[in-house]
């Protein structure tokens, strides 16, 4: 465990599903909410123009990678870690631990529309999954003291996040302290998004981003190899 890879300047966990879960399992005995949170390209981009967002990103307990073109930007040829991130293996293993070990689940998103699709996919392919509440954030008016606090009413053992960068990491970060969950783990909307038209407009985004990645990792190397001749 403990593992890392260095990319456009961040610090990431590179470990595999089996030693992610080892470090989950360690999560129900603390006090304190741990965070968890893929992370994908598009994340990886904005991080590189927020310095808030990618300090964020580095004080996880533990980032996912959930992009392979990140993997093989930073070297990593294991097929293994490979294979695990193109099948989001640590999702499927995190979802069975939750099932079978009766863990509860709070859904939160941006939207309601989001939250629904959200519990629609879980009822589908986690049937016995045990939900004990749903919250949108942009039904919340004000600042976030009523989520907060519809999140620790419902004391659930997990917080399964769909709200977007940087937002999410932003509320992580204020609201952490407040929160009386076990874990928080921040997931992408590939898992429920619907199939057909979107799924190819997902496609062609990521060959966008993948270009996008490509040409700031070389912009990242020239300013690095600059500044290691002065």
């Amino acid at each position: 465990m403990g593992k890392k890879i260095e990319i456009l300047g961040m610090s990431l966990d590179n470990d595999t599903v089996q030693e992610a879960m080892l470090q989950i399992e360690s999560c129900w005995d603390k006090s304190t909410i741990s965070t968890v949170e893929t992370i994908s390209m598009e994340t990886l981009m904005k991080a590189h123009e927020d310095e808030l967002l990618k300090s964020c990103i580095e004080n996880l307990d533990l980032a996912i990678i959930c992009d392979k073109e990140i993997l093989k930007a930073a070297g990593v040829t294991s097929r293994q870690r490979l294979q695990e991130t193109v099948g989001d293996e640590f999702f499927k293993e995190f979802m069975k631990y939750a099932v079978e070990n009766g863990k509860t689940v709070y859904l939160l998103g941006e939207t309601s529309e989001q939250v629904e699709l959200l519990q629609e996919y879980l009822n589908e392919v986690y049937e016995e999954l045990n939900v004990t509440g749903v919250y949108a954030l942009s039904e919340c008016i004000g600042d976030y003291d009523n989520v907060i606090n519809e999140i620790n009413i419902a004391e659930p053992d997990v917080v399964l996040s769909v709200v977007p960068t940087p937002q999410q990491e932003y509320f992580i970060k204020e609201h952490k302290e407040k929160l009386n969950a076990k874990i928080w783990y921040g997931i992408r909307e590939r898992y429920f998004v619907k199939r057909g038209v979107s799924e190819m407009a997902g496609f062609a985004k990521k060959l966008i981003q993948k270009g996008m990645m490509h040409s700031m990792l070389l912009r990242y190397n020239k300013n690095e190899g600059e500044d290691s001749d002065e």
